[in-house]
């Protein structure tokens, strides 16, 4: 699989590469309400405008995903929390010390019974 991804970088690389020297020629970019026009070659024009647009998307996807991290982090908090309760009653149980007993079940309610 690893030489398949290297065949097929080696390609692209190599039709970047043959892109960039064929459009050489120099275009005009104008970004008109931020400033002057510049003269680019076009592969650069090209080029650049891919890396902004992965940028930006980068940038998205991240802001995207930060509800995900945050309940990661929040669920590995819960796990370390649990892991030292285990960790205290494991030595309790050791030590020979019995752990709080959980509180008895509520008395259940009297069934009320029907007017006659």
């Amino acid at each position: 699989m690893r030489l398949f991804y290297w065949i097929f970088a080696g390609i692209l690389a190599a039709a970047a590469g043959l892109f960039a020297l064929g459009n050489r020629g120099d275009v005009t970019v104008d970004f008109w309400p931020l400033g002057p026009a510049l003269e680019l070659p076009l592969f650069v024009a090209l080029v650049g405008a891919l890396y902004i647009g992965f940028a930006l998307g980068a940038v998205i996807a991240w802001f995207g995903g930060g509800r995900a991290r945050s309940r990661g982090r929040a669920a590995t908090r819960r796990a370390d929390a649990l892991a030292r309760e285990v960790a205290e009653l494991k030595a309790k149980i050791a030590a020979g010390t019995p752990a709080a007993a959980p509180p008895p079940p509520p008395a259940p309610l009297p069934i009320p019974t029907p007017p006659v």
